[in-house]
């Protein structure tokens, strides 16, 4: 797990640039999904899908683990403490929910900073695709943010 983290981080530099795949040495390979910015450009984001050579992890499905990378691109400090998987939600194509959960917890971003949030998307051979990814800060954050992110197919990449 420390490597796979250490290949997140690595990939944060993709925002902004091209974006393409990274491998690490356990076969585990981010693959690159979507990547814009948020309506008001304050924030930019990447979205990943994690899939797996290795032999532990040959029955998961690809669209299961999502990487959101999100770069405060406009604003000096944006708190994420209080984002939680109230603040997102996931439809398939036919606006059928997607019960997803979140593996991270996101931290404060300064301006040009990085932060990742790892998705675990439940049953996604269920859900069928284009997905649509919302994310929507609480009312009260001091920089609110609200990406819609559609389009999702991390099965075909």
């Amino acid at each position: 797990m420390r490597t796979f983290i250490i290949l997140i981080l690595s990939c944060a530099s993709v925002l902004g640039a091209d974006m393409s795949t990274a491998t690490n040495r356990l076969g585990e390979t981010l693959i690159p999904l979507k990547a814009g910015e948020d309506t008001r450009g304050i924030v930019s984001y990447g979205l990943f899908a994690e899939v797996s050579a290795s032999g532990a992890a040959s029955n998961s499905l690809v669209g299961g683990d999502l990487f959101l990378f999100l770069r405060n691109a406009g604003a000096k400090s944006i708190n994420m403490e209080d984002v939680s998987v109230q603040d997102f939600s996931l439809l398939d194509s036919h606006g059928r929910v997607i019960k997803l959960n979140l593996w991270t917890s996101p931290r404060t971003i300064k301006y040009g900073d990085v932060t990742v949030i790892h998705i675990v998307v439940n049953d996604p051979a269920d859900a069928i695709q284009p997905w649509i990814l919302h994310f929507k800060t609480k009312p009260e954050a001091l920089v609110p943010i609200d990406l819609t992110i559609s389009g999702v197919e991390p099965r075909k990449k």
